[in-house]
């Protein structure tokens, strides 16, 4: 039966070879399934969170440096939870309330945070990068040194909040609302600020390299030592605004409104870019430099 077969790379092969390609897709689809299983084992692995540690959460409303990574919290109540230092990476927090909760030095990388309240919550040292905070009440938090790079921030109210030492890199803060807010040492750039609104906010030190703050609210704004490179600052409402010693080599002014804003002793403004913005007789820049009217 088997006089005209023979063994090849442990595979049998049978007069034209068929055998051969058979074994092959049969051996390549274990592979496959054994790799697939592999995976999610791994992922589950990766995902996998206390039980007992969300009984204690739950029961107590307290559970710090406690492992709820992956854990699903959709809805619930957590107004002044203690989680300084817990792992909430990847969680399902969209709709929670964790109003003034402790979440110092929390893992939040990759949660899902949509809707949520988060007003006046200390999330100093937090982990946030790559979390969903699209819709969220940030009103008042801390988020001293805390890392929100690549973090979807669109439609968020950080108005009042407090950004020391934040990192916000290349993050989408579209129509985000940071009115009133302290910002200090903060590094913004490439951050994505289309239409957001920073009015009478203090801002200090730090870097929006490269963002996108085009027709963003800036509206009696106190900034001091900002970096503002390259950023694109088309129709940008900077009326009422003080400037000082910033940084706008490159920046672009198209239409930007600098109707009674103060700009002390800037870096890179250049008069070709003061031709395309618009200003008044109550616009103060160095001397020799004039504002465009429009």
């Amino acid at each position: 039966m088997f006089g005209a077969c023979r063994e090849r790379n442990k595979i049998l092969v049978c007069r034209s070879g068929r055998a051969t390609h058979y074994g092959r897709r049969v051996l390549s689809a274990r592979i496959l399934a054994l790799t697939g299983v592999l995976l999610l084992a791994v992922s589950g692995a990766a995902n996998a969170f206390s039980e007992s540690d969300l009984e204690t959460l739950r029961s107590t409303g307290k559970c710090p440096g406690c492992d709820l990574a992956g854990a699903a919290l959709k809805n619930s109540d957590l107004r002044g939870a203690d989680l300084a230092g817990a792992n909430l990476s990847e969680a399902d927090l969209k709709l929670v309330d964790l109003s003034d909760a402790n979440l110092k030095g929390a893992d939040l990388r990759g949660a899902e945070f949509e809707k949520a309240d988060l007003s006046g919550a200390d999330m100093t040292g937090a982990l946030l990068q790559g979390a969903d905070l699209e819709k969220v009440d940030l009103i008042g938090t801390n988020l001293t040194s805390a890392n929100l790079d690549d973090t979807d921030l669109e439609n968020a109210n950080l108005s009042e909040a407090k950004l020391v030492g934040t990192s916000l890199q290349g993050a989408n803060m579209r129509r985000a609302n940071l009115d009133d807010t302290f910002i200090s040492g903060a590094r913004m750039d490439r951050a994505e600020m289309e239409r957001a609104s920073l009015r009478n906010a203090v801002v200090g030190q730090t870097s929006l390299e490269d963002a996108n703050l085009k027709r963003a609210n800036l509206k009696e704004i106190t900034g001091d030592t900002v970096t503002l490179r390259n950023a694109n600052l088309e129709r940008v409402a900077l009326q009422g605004a003080t400037l000082s010693k910033s940084d706008l080599t490159g920046a672009s002014l198209r239409l930007t409104l600098l109707h009674g804003a103060v700009l002390n002793d800037p870096a890179g403004l250049t008069q070709a870019q003061l031709d395309e913005a618009c200003g008044d007789d109550q616009t103060r820049l160095p001397e020799g430099l004039t504002a465009g009217s429009c």
